[in-house]
């Protein structure tokens, strides 16, 4: 039993075909209509059913659809004659003709498979039909020669599994090909019978005839010397069937870049498919809405295509090439509003991604502020009646700017887009920062030879991030010393912050400006916002120097 079960598997398919075929050869040549005939070609039918590649082999068949194969097989047997030996062979040129093998094997066994339906077509049932005597010499040429390529076929080696499984029929191939063997037999009578020569020369006219054909039509078909053939306008009649499909596609496409949203696109697209003389109604559901165009009939077909579920009703039962037409729409239609709802998604994704950025600067900037406060806060708790006259000008420098920084915050938290960016003389605002940081410790050298103008609000929020995270190496060393230096010339524009404290961890410092790190000193998300603020304004921030006792960043132009 399983080496009977194997035989019976596709991986076994050229020698089911060799055996279908010998069998058949065998009850044509031999003594044909008598009892062993039929005998042989009731064996060859029920070798055709095992090998057949029409319905799957793993699927039970029904007790009508078996009650029907039986009938007509005995049938078939018991009216045993040439006419119906003429149609069976047809029908097994297209079925043989009309497989796909993948390898070249696979192809060579399929050709010659072909060549034996053939000669036996051309040469075993039509001669017979029509009395044609034959050479005893073709005759026994063509009696032994197609059995022993069938027996050829039996010892053939044996497919790969994986690739048996995947073949598949072509009937558009098959069909092809059956109707040019039968114009082929019919030519080669008509010829015999016009001319008067011998059935061997007709045949082989016919068959000159016939190549002379495709010859044409395939250099017709392929495009030459400028001109596009035959197959464009074959192409462009298969899209344009039941509407001109490049004109539907353009009035799709200006659709997908008018309508705002997807809802709307698919109602509009809706609209334009129900202008199709062969659809009577429309009904759909989707994610984004349902609905109903024009009106239901007998006659439904459903296209699926990613969420959306259309049913296209019509007059009448549509035809094959109509039903795959419409999928076609349908699928473009389908395609184009997941571009929809996909565009709607990015676009709010963008939104509340503008929402949190803003969010964060303005959590830094008021973090800073409140360190700002605090500071201003200590000073005055700690300063006596002696030093008022100094603690009143710490004031005068400090409120005016705090006040300045908070109105550009709450500015910030009542729109998340982009303000618009404030522009000052490097010179000023240098002059400005360093009055608003003088007596903390910090060594300020400038050199600046062109006074080009800077965004403001880059350079505080960088300068002021690198400061802060400065005093806080300080608050665990005092001896820790901060030097800021800034260099504008024709040449360059940087500005540079050293501290003299621990260098930042190497896990921190591959991340530090690409995304927020956690940190319990600094380095979070504060320099990650400064670096993609000091991006957006054409500047670079970045790590210089990364050595304990030798920590620099360095905010330069892109």
């Amino acid at each position: 039993m399983p080496r009977l079960r194997d035989a019976l598997t596709r991986t076994n398919e050229h020698r089911l075909l060799g055996t279908m075929l010998a069998l058949l050869h065998l009850s044509i040549w031999w003594d044909f209509g008598s009892p062993l005939s039929r005998s042989l070609m009731l064996a060859h039918l029920g070798v055709f059913l095992v090998w057949q590649p029409v319905w799957r082999t793993d699927r039970p068949i029904k007790a009508g659809n078996s009650l029907t194969l039986l009938l007509a097989t005995l049938g078939f047997v018991y009216w045993l004659n040439w006419w119906l030996i003429f149609v069976w062979l047809i029908v097994l040129v297209a079925l043989i003709g009309g497989r796909g093998p993948l390898d070249r094997r696979e192809r060579v066994a399929s050709l010659v498979a072909l060549a034996i339906v053939i000669c036996e077509l051309l040469i075993g049932a039509v001669t017979p039909m029509f009395a044609i005597p034959l050479d005893p010499h073709v005759e026994l040429l063509f009696r032994y020669a197609p059995l022993v390529l069938a027996l050829l076929l039996f010892v053939w080696p044996p497919q790969h599994a994986e690739r048996s499984a995947s073949l598949v029929m072509d009937p558009i191939h098959g069909l092809n090909i059956a109707l040019l063997t039968t114009i082929l037999a019919l030519s080669s009578l008509l010829i015999m019978y016009t001319i008067g020569v011998e059935y061997p020369i007709a045949l082989v006219q016919a068959m000159l005839g016939i190549a002379a054909f495709l010859f044409a039509i395939s250099w017709l078909s392929s495009p030459h010397l400028g001109f596009t053939g035959l197959g464009y306008f074959w192409t462009r009649y298969l899209l344009n069937i039941g509407t001109p499909f490049e004109e539907w596609l353009g009035r799709l496409a200006q659709l997908a870049r008018t309508e705002s949203g997807p809802e709307q696109f698919l109602n509009r697209a809706m609209d334009q498919l129900q202008e199709l003389t062969w659809i009577s109604g429309l009904r759909w559901h989707s994610a984004v809405g349902q609905g109903e165009r024009g009106a239901t009939t007998a006659h439904a077909r459903r296209v699926s295509s990613h969420s959306l579920d259309v049913w296209l009703y019509t007059p009448r039962p549509a035809s094959t090439t109509l039903l795959l037409h419409g999928t076609l729409l349908v699928r473009v239609i389908a395609h184009f509003l997941a571009a929809k709802a996909a565009e709607r998604e990015l676009a709010q994704r963008s939104y509340l991604q503008a929402i949190h950025e803003t969010g964060a600067r303005v959590t830094h900037d008021i973090k800073n502020l409140l360190q700002s406060l605090h500071t201003l806060t200590v000073a005055v708790e700690q300063a006596g009646p002696e030093r008022a006259s100094e603690l009143q000008q710490l004031m005068q420098r400090q409120l005016p700017h705090l006040s300045q920084r908070l109105k550009l915050s709450l500015e910030k938290l009542q729109s998340a887009r982009e303000t618009a960016t404030h522009c000052a003389p490097v010179k000023d605002w240098w002059e400005a920062f360093r009055a608003r940081n003088a007596g903390d410790h910090v060594a300020f050298s400038g050199i600046i030879k062109v006074d080009a103008d800077i965004p403001v609000d880059c350079f505080n929020s960088v300068a002021e991030n690198l400061l802060e995270n400065a005093r806080q190496k300080r608050q665990l060393a005092s001896d820790v010393s901060i030097q800021v230096k800034l260099v504008a010339n024709d040449d360059e524009l940087r500005l540079r912050v050293c501290d003299t404290g621990d260098a930042v961890a190497q896990e921190i410092a591959a991340t530090l400006f690409q995304a927020p790190v956690a940190s319990s000193r600094g380095y979070g998300i504060g320099l990650y916002q400064a670096a993609r603020q000091a991006q957006r304004s054409g500047y670079k921030l970045q790590l210089l120097n990364n050595d304990t006792g030798q920590v620099c960043f360095e905010l330069s132009r892109a």
